[in-house]
């Protein structure tokens, strides 16, 4: 059992950042008020001694000391409690920061092995129940001290009780020991339906347009059911685990109660010990089943904790191919791109085949093609999000593997189809690149949304909701460009960037575009023809070949799958701008 337990508390050091000062001041007033407890059935018992040998100055004396002891136990109780919320408090700040500085760099299959409800329940339960370990740390060590203390100070006055409380104490703790086991293993089940329906719910919260769409509700519902079904199951399994610890612990008190009591009148009747020491073991009885359970209760909470803390340590072990980044810190880059040869594979599905392409560096090249033909992944190996099966992606000869994170990251930027907002102010979104206010406006002009965010009533102070959504999604697409022009990054991808844009500003678009590849390299994947027709170089794929390149003219001229792209227009429909 305790070698189960210090394995638990090994993997909890290994895992969270713990401050030793404020650990083992826990320690110290778990000790304080845990061994003040332990003074209160003495003092009480001298109460009674002495009443019975009618000295009421001593009984007094003692009645002092019983309020003295109980408020010396209030206050080291107090302090224990501070303590453990500046440990609970450090603990979970460090943790937090190392999962958010984790997932700014896991890969695009992450959440392949980390569902997002796994993730969202991790990230705040999980993180609260490790943060309580030091406390449970503590409780563990002096539950221990003190009933061992107990079991001393009822040895002095007789063995023949010791020995009656210790066999209780075995049986007691064995009891719940197992029941608790029993009831962890149901608990992880439970926690994973709780991870099922925090994903279903994050997908429904994503999706509520095409739910109601595509009439989606049945199903949606179907998949709760079954989640609610294994939930209950399980739920109700550890109800039972518990019911039956509870019932049997409560019938074993009740036996040995009775097995004491009698035992103790007989020790009184015979003159071995008195009433005042009667009196001392029935309240350390008492006492002795208040620790065993907080002792129990301790334990099953490092075993649920430790649950937590492989979920956490899943996600921070988590091997991502993004890790494996070179030290290249050479910070003018020109930006020319090449691929060399490149293919990708995933499973047994060839995604990308043999792709050779040469990109100039000002130079603004579109990437077509049908849903499927690879646009994306072309994108994800840009990132370094993916690595190529085979072949290299070179920047301005660099194989870009050997370019240092941050390096990368400075010099490669991408414009999503969603971009993210922060729900605070425009100006704070775009102080995250760059917080030079006169280089900020200079970006808003540049991505045509600065005359916009000047007619609103605070202007650049402007608070924005969660995801902006006070805002139209064209304008948050808008002020996202901004944001990458701000990072002065040599090559930005953009990936379809229309897609929320109305029609007339989405007729800006390629103007903006002509003006920002005097500064950059651009990359773009698109379904709007006027955006294909005024880039330098159109990349056509199909089936994850290249099998077109060249120029709009060229183009409608050489290839019927760009003829095919160029022929379909831009119906404004309710919501939808592209008719993809």
């Amino acid at each position: 059992m305790f070698k189960e337990y210090s394995k638990f508390i090994r993997e909890y050091f290994s895992l969270a950042r713990v401050k030793t000062s404020l650990l083992v001041w826990t320690i110290v007033s778990a000790v304080f008020y845990r061994g003040f407890m332990l003074l209160l059935p003495i003092f009480a018992s001298w109460i009674v001694r002495y009443l019975m040998d009618d000295d009421q100055k001593m009984a007094y004396a003692s009645l002092g000391a019983l309020a003295v002891t109980y408020l010396l136990y209030n206050l080291s109780l107090f302090a224990n409690y501070k303590i453990y919320g500046f440990n609970m408090s450090y603990t979970y700040n460090n943790l937090q920061t190392k999962i958010l500085n984790k997932l700014a760099s896991v890969d695009n299959n992450f959440t392949k092995f980390i569902s997002k409800g796994r993730l969202m329940n991790s990230v705040n339960a999980d993180v609260i129940d490790i943060g309580k370990m030091n406390e449970y740390i503590s409780e563990l060590t002096i539950g221990l001290l003190q009933i061992s203390a107990l079991f001393v100070i009822v040895a002095f006055f007789d063995i023949y009780i010791t020995l009656i409380l210790l066999v209780f104490a075995i049986i007691y703790i064995g009891i719940r020991n197992s029941a608790d086991r029993k009831i962890n293993i149901y608990h992880r089940k439970v926690v994973v339906q709780y991870d099922k329906y925090t994903t279903l719910l994050t997908q429904v919260i994503s999706g509520l347009q095409e739910i109601k769409t595509f009439s989606m509700l049945p199903k949606l519902v179907g998949k709760l059911d079954s989640i609610q079904t294994k939930f209950t199951k399980h739920y109700l399994t550890k109800r039972y685990y518990w019911t039956i610890r509870d019932n049997d612990v409560y019938a074993i008190n009740f036996v040995f109660r009775a097995i004491l009591y009698v035992a103790l009148i007989f020790l009184v009747m015979n003159g071995h010990i008195d009433v005042s020491v009667m009196v001392l073991v029935i309240l350390y009885h008492e006492n002795l089943v208040t620790y065993i359970n907080w002792l129990i209760d301790t334990t099953a909470s490092i075993r649920e904790t430790n649950i937590a803390v492989h979920r956490i340590r899943d996600i921070l072990n988590y091997d991502s191919s993004m890790m494996e980044y070179g030290s290249l810190g050479i910070t003018d880059i020109y930006g020319s791109i090449e691929f060399g040869n490149v293919s990708l594979q995933i499973k047994d599905h060839e995604i990308l085949k043999n792709i050779n392409l040469k990109i100039d560096h000002n130079q603004v090249v579109a990437i077509v093609g049908e849903a499927g033909s690879g646009k994306t992944m072309m994108f994800n190996l840009m990132l370094r999000q993916i690595r190529p099966t085979r072949g290299t992606i070179k920047i301005d000869g660099m194989d870009i593997f050997d370019f240092s994170k941050e390096i990368y990251a400075k010099n490669v930027s991408v414009v999503s189809q969603k971009p993210f907002i922060f729900n605070m102010s425009i100006r704070k979104n775009l102080d995250f690149a760059d917080r030079d206010i006169k280089r900020q406006i200079e970006a808003c002009k540049k991505a045509g949304i600065h005359d916009f965010i000047m007619t609103l009533p605070n202007g650049y102070n402007t608070v924005l909701r969660e995801n902006a959504t006070n805002i139209s999604g064209g304008q948050r697409q808008m002020i996202s460009i901004a944001r990458t022009l701000l990072s002065d990054a040599e090559i930005l991808l953009l990936d379809d960037i229309t897609t929320s844009l109305d029609p007339d500003t989405a007729k800006l678009v390629p103007k903006l575009v002509g003006g920002w590849k005097k500064d950059h390299t651009i990359i773009m994947i698109t379904k709007k023809p006027d955006l294909m027709a005024n880039a330098d170089k159109i990349i056509v794929l199909d089936r994850g070949r290249i099998v077109a390149s060249g120029t709009h003219a060229e183009l409608m001229k050489t290839n019927e799958i760009y003829r095919v792209l160029q022929s379909r227009k831009s119906p404004s429909k309710i919501g939808v701008f592209d008719n993809d």
